[in-house]
């Protein structure tokens, strides 16, 4: 998915909800319902929201399963808000 863009600089962005639509190159699974994007005045900018289920509502990236990100950066940050008491899960292969 990434393996053919530049990645020389200092990071790459590959997860963002800004843009007209941000998830195109990602598989959503759940109900359009309980996953959507929305403004959040406390980090001023547009963020992903996932209700319910961690086991039913899912974002993978790439959307295929049979292509690779293709990183070459040596750190993966993740910048995620986890509410108190809400399930939370994340998988990396």
């Amino acid at each position: 998915m990434f393996k053919n863009e530049y990645q020389g600089g200092a990071f790459v962005e590959i997860f963002s909800a800004q843009g007209k639509n941000p998830g195109a190159k990602w598989k959503i699974l759940g109900s359009p319902s309980v996953i959507w994007k929305e403004f959040d005045k406390e980090v001023k900018s547009f963020v992903f929201v996932l209700e319910g289920s961690s086991q039913t509502n899912k974002i993978q990236l790439p959307k295929e399963n049979k292509q690779i990100l293709g990183l070459i950066q040596r750190f993966l940050v993740l910048q995620i808000y986890i509410p108190l008491g809400q399930d939370f899960s994340t998988e990396l292969l």
